[in-house]
């Protein structure tokens, strides 16, 4: 009995410290905006996959390898000069609607180690609703990770990263006639 009590203590221990050390757990971030314009106006700013530092000024400029064909990529360089690679996954014009994630990793850019994200339109009233949301991890997947690439810096960076980019994208389309 005393064999057992033992057993069960041990395994008991081992799972409890199992239990406290855990490894990152998926963030979400969602961003919309309502643009007064109709649907189309605001897909024909967006719909380019690789054109979105035309939009969103928190780039210095993006680069396309490919189209708007599931596998094709862009190049994001951020405003000090970092690059991230994205990978479409997911293109429809009919619904107004792309998915996209991290291809290359570099956490000075951005600090997640992956992400993937979907930026989709839809009507609302006279205008349109722009939705971007992103699953992701943060940049330092250890159990411990530095201030600034923990859970909090990552979902901090991508909000500021899609509300940036969408009130731009808003001023912009609003701003033509």
């Amino acid at each position: 009995m005393k064999m057992i009590f033992a057993v069960l203590s041990v395994l008991g221990l081992a799972f409890a410290s199992e239990v406290s050390a855990h490894g990152p757990t998926p963030q979400k971030v969602v961003e919309s905006i309502v643009i007064d314009r109709p649907i189309e106006k605001v897909w024909d700013k967006v719909k380019d996959f690789g054109a979105i530092g035309q939009w969103n000024p928190a780039l210095s400029k993006s680069e396309a390898q490919g189209g708007n064909q599931p596998g094709d990529k862009r190049t994001l360089v951020f405003q000090n000069g970092e690059q991230l690679v994205e990978e479409l996954d997911f293109y429809d014009e009919k619904t107004y609607e792309y998915d996209y994630r991290l291809k290359d990793v570099n956490v000075k850019a951005l600090p997640a180690s992956s992400y993937s994200a979907v930026l989709k339109l839809t009507p609302e009233g006279q205008g349109t609703k722009v939705e971007w949301k992103s699953r992701l991890y943060r940049g330092d997947t250890s159990n411990f990770p530095p201030d600034d690439l923990n859970d909090e810096a990552a979902v901090q960076a991508m909000q500021t990263f899609f509300k940036t980019g969408l009130e731009n994208l808003k001023r912009i389309v609003e701003s033509e006639n």
